[in-house]
């Protein structure tokens, strides 16, 4: 029972400055959001540079296993037992996998630097992180006129 006061000596703390809660706030939920797309990007390019390794991985093994130097039924079996041995490995996937959610992670990341940069700010100081707070606000306002409603935004032109 030693969390309440803890909660309620916190609640005290920060009752008379509804400016720096808020920018504390906003930070963590500007946070949450850019590590959440980060995570979702980073997903979705695992998935597909998974399907484009593979699909070359296949081709090219494929071919491999179509072309026959010699003729000879040994060689023909033994190039069908390696194609077959080799579709199955699964470890490709794991390779590809991690390289396309790195990519999408970090390239999500990157392109949020300045977001993230607000939102350390908010969370570190106290009067900077008023301001740091109130173009977090500015950004997020913008990004819900311009990406989310659309407003301001040009129209997509038809191609006929």
């Amino acid at each position: 029972m030693a969390v309440i006061p803890a909660i309620v000596s916190g609640a005290k703390k920060f009752a008379g400055k509804p400016m720096g809660v808020a920018s504390k706030a906003l930070a963590v939920a500007t946070t949450a959001a850019v590590l959440y797309d980060s995570h979702i990007n980073g997903r979705e390019r695992a998935y597909s540079l998974d399907e484009l390794d593979s699909a070359d991985r296949y081709y090219n093994q494929y071919k491999q296993y179509m072309t026959l130097e010699k003729e000879s039924a040994t060689i023909a079996k033994l190039k069908k037992w390696w194609f077959n041995l080799q579709q199955s490995f699964s470890y490709y996937h794991i390779f590809s996998r991690s390289k396309g959610y790195l990519s999408g992670f970090g390239q999500t990341i990157i392109n949020n630097i300045p977001v993230l940069a607000l939102s350390a700010v908010a969370l570190k100081f106290q009067t900077a992180g008023k301001v740091a707070g109130a173009l977090l606000a500015a950004s997020g306002l913008k990004t819900l006129v311009y990406d989310v409603m659309g407003i301001g935004a040009k129209k997509a032109e038809r191609k006929y």
